[in-house]
C-alpha cells in the first residue's frame, strides 16, 4: 500500500479546450512538471494555478491566439467513492476558449546596404517571392521562425555565407487579430571561390583533389554556393582516396576569392575485404576483394576480385587512372569466369582497354575488348577440346541514373544503352553489331500509403550472319533473381533438340512490381510486400521470341546496404514455385 500512496500523483491536470490547443497544453502547460511531486502543499499548489493563465496565454500566442479566455478551477482532495478511506488527488481544470486566430497583415522585408554590394534590390525581391507567409494566412511562432530561417538559409547558400538577421518584430494587433512582420537581414558582401586549402593530404596527390574539386564547381573566381561545395565534396568521398571529406568557406574572412578549405583523412594504399553470402541462384558464394589506390609508378588504383559461387567461379582485375583536368580517366581490365548450369559449361575471357566519364548521374564508356567463350554441353564436355570463339570488339555505353534518396528511393529513374561493333576472329571471321537497352522506373502511388510501383523494360539484339561464331559473352540469357523469377540463374535462352539451353541474339525482359510498406501504430516499418509479374524470352529469330512468364509475392525488409528481398515466384512455363532471396538496390 505504501508503494501505491508513492504512486499517486500530487494533482490531477484537467483542460477543456478545442482539440487545435489542447494537446499542446496538457503537455507544456508548467504547471504539469510538478503533478509528481511528493510534498506538495496545498499553498504551493494554488500559487502554481494562479500562474496558469499567464503560461497558457504564451503557448496559445505562438500558436497564432492572442485574445483567449482562460479559466482555472482548483478542486480540493475528495475521499474516493469506493474506497472511502483512499483520499483522492486535488484536481486542476483549465477551461480555454482561444478565440479566432491571428493571420499575417503586412510583411516588410528589408536587406541593409553593404560596401561590396551597394544596391540590394534585386536580393530582396527574390526573397519577396519565395516568401511562405503572405499576407492572411494563419501566424505561429513556429511559421515565423520557419520564415526567419528560410529567408537566411536562402542567402547564406548561395553567394553570402556572412548574412546575418539584424532586426525582427512581429507586431500584433488583438483587436484587429493581424501581426505585421518586419525582418531586416544584413546579407554581407558576395563570396567568390579562391584556391584550394588542402589539410590532412600526404598518400595522394593535391592535384587528384584539385581536379575533382573544379570538376564540381569549385574554381577560383566563381560564386560561391553550398551546393557547389557539396557536389564537390561528394565527389571527394566517392573517388575512394578519402575516408572523410569536408569543404566549407570561412565567412568571417575575405570575400573576393574565398580560400576552400578541404580537410581530408586520407584512405588507406590497399584495402582487402573478405565476404561470404549466397543467393537462391548461386548457392554459397565466397569472395576476396583487394584494392590498391595507388600502384607504384603508374599511380593507377588497381581492384582484384576473386568469387567463388556454387555454379560460377570469377576472376578479374580492373586498372583505373586518375582523372585528366577534362574528367575522363583510362580504363583497362582482364576477366575470367566458369559458369555452369544444368545443361552445359561456359568459360568465359575478357580484355579490355577504354575511357570513362563519371558524374552524379551519367556514366559514360567508350571500351576496346578482346572475348573469348566456349559453350560445351555436360553430355560431350570429356570428349576431344573444341576451338573457343573469340572476338574483337568497339562499345559505347551511357547509362543515366536518378533517385531522390538512397539507399531507399521512393522516385527513380534509370535508363542504360549500350552499342557496339565487332568481328569474329575464331573459327572464322565475319562482322557483328550488338545492342543494349535497359529501362527502370520506381514511382510512388498518390497515396504514399499504398505505396510504388516498380518497372523494368529490358531489350538486346545481336546482328550478324547466321553462322557467325559470336562469343557467348556478347549473346543474352535471362533468369533468375534479378530478371525473370520464378525460373533459375540463366536459364532462360534457346533450347535445342537435347534440352540443353544456349545464350541467343535476341533478348526482350520486362517487370513490374507492387511495393506496399508495412505500417505499425500508424508509421511505417522497415518491412514491405510485394507482388509482381516478369516476364523474358530469348531467341535467334524475332518469331520465337516466346515469353517465359513469373508471378508471386515477397516481402522486403529494409537494411542499411539496401532492401533485404525475398520473393516467392510460380514459372508459369515451368509450372513450378521458386524462391529468390537478394540484397540490395541496383539503379
Amino acid at each position: 500500500m505504501a508503494l501505491a500512496a508513492a504512486a499517486e500523483p500530487a494533482f490531477v491536470l484537467q483542460v477543456v479546450a478545442p482539440d487545435s490547443v489542447r494537446a499542446t497544453l496538457a503537455r507544456h502547460l508548467d504547471i504539469q512538471r510538478f503533478a509528481n511531486l511528493t510534498d506538495l502543499d496545498a499553498n504551493e499548489l494554488r500559487r502554481l494555478v494562479a500562474d496558469v493563465p499567464a503560461h497558457a496565454r504564451s503557448l496559445l500566442g505562438a500558436l497564432g491566439y492572442f485574445s483567449p479566455t482562460i479559466a482555472t478551477q482548483l478542486d480540493e482532495a475528495q475521499p474516493g467513492n469506493a474506497t472511502p478511506n483512499v483520499t483522492q488527488p486535488p484536481t486542476v481544470t483549465v477551461t480555454v476558449d482561444p478565440g479566432l486566430p491571428t493571420t499575417v497583415g503586412s510583411v516588410n522585408l528589408t536587406m541593409r546596404p553593404n560596401p561590396a554590394l551597394p544596391d540590394t534590390t534585386a536580393l530582396t525581391q527574390t526573397l519577396i517571392d519565395s516568401w511562405p507567409m503572405p499576407p492572411d494566412q494563419r501566424f505561429t511562432q513556429a511559421a515565423w521562425d520557419a520564415a526567419k530561417a528560410q529567408a537566411l538559409t536562402q542567402l547564406t547558400h548561395a553567394q553570402h555565407p556572412a548574412a546575418t538577421v539584424v532586426g525582427s518584430l512581429a507586431d500584433v494587433d488583438s483587436d484587429a487579430r493581424s501581426v505585421a512582420l518586419h525582418l531586416e537581414i544584413d546579407p554581407g558582401p558576395p563570396f567568390t571561390f579562391g584556391e584550394l586549402a588542402i589539410e590532412g593530404l600526404s598518400r595522394y596527390e593535391a592535384t587528384w583533389v584539385q581536379r575533382d574539386a573544379r570538376l564540381a564547381g569549385v574554381s577560383p573566381g566563381q560564386p560561391y554556393s553550398l551546393q557547389t561545395l557539396q557536389a564537390a565534396q561528394q565527389r571527394l568521398a566517392q573517388s575512394g582516396y578519402f575516408e572523410s571529406v569536408f569543404l566549407y568557406v570561412d565567412p568571417t574572412g575575405a570575400a573576393d576569392r574565398s580560400p576552400v578549405i578541404v580537410k581530408v583523412r586520407e584512405a588507406r594504399r590497399g584495402k582487402l575485404v573478405l565476404g561470404v553470402g549466397g543467393s537462391t541462384d548461386n548457392g554459397a558464394r565466397f569472395s576476396l576483394e583487394h584494392t590498391a589506390n595507388r600502384l607504384p609508378g603508374i599511380d593507377w588504383r588497381a581492384f582484384t576480385k576473386l568469387k567463388l559461387e556454387r555454379d560460377a567461379r570469377t576472376a578479374q582485375t580492373e586498372l583505373v587512372s586518375p582523372l585528366n583536368s577534362s574528367g575522363w580517366r583510362w580504363l583497362a581490365g582482364a576477366k575470367a569466369e566458369h559458369l555452369s548450369d544444368t545443361t552445359s559449361t561456359t568459360r568465359n575471357q575478357q580484355l579490355s582497354v577504354g575511357r570513362g566519364h563519371d558524374t552524379d548521374h551519367l556514366t559514360r564508356r567508350y571500351t576496346l575488348q578482346v572475348d573469348q567463350s566456349l559453350t560445351q554441353p555436360l553430355s560431350t564436355y570429356a570428349a576431344a577440346p573444341q576451338l573457343p570463339d573469340r572476338a574483337i570488339s568497339l562499345h559505347h555505353s551511357w547509362h543515366q541514373r536518378s533517385y531522390d534518396q538512397l539507399p531507399f528511393p521512393s522516385q527513380a529513374n534509370g535508363l542504360t544503352v549500350e552499342v557496339g561493333a565487332g568481328m569474329t576472329l575464331q573459327p572464322s571471321r565475319a562482322p557483328y553489331a550488338r545492342a543494349r537497352v535497359r529501362w527502370q522506373a520506381l514511382q510512388t502511388l498518390a497515396d504514399r500509403s499504398a505505396g510504388r510501383i516498380a518497372y523494368r523494360v529490358e531489350g538486346g539484339a545481336v546482328w550478324a550472319a547466321p553462322a557467325t561464331p559470336v562469343p557467348d559473352a556478347q549473346l543474352f540469357l535471362t533468369g533468375g533473381d534479378q530478371t525473370v523469377r520464378g525460373y533459375p540463374l540463366r536459364s532462360i535462352g534457346v533450347t535445342a533438340a537435347d534440352g540443353t539451353v544456349s545464350a541467343g541474339r535476341l533478348l526482350a525482359t520486362g517487370s513490374i512490381e507492387w511495393q506496399r510498406p508495412w505500417a505499425t501504430d500508424g508509421q511505417p516499418s522497415p518491412w514491405e510486400s510485394t507482388l509482381f509479374i516478369d516476364g523474358g524470352a530469348v531467341a535467334d529469330r524475332a518469331k520465337d521470341l516466346k515469353a517465359r512468364w513469373g508471378i508471386g509475392a515477397g516481402v522486403r525488409y529494409n537494411t542499411p546496404v539496401g532492401p533485404l528481398q525475398a520473393d516467392l515466384a510460380w514459372g508459369v512455363h515451368t509450372r513450378r514455385l521458386r524462391l529468390h532471396i537478394s540484397v540490395g538496390f541496383v539503379f
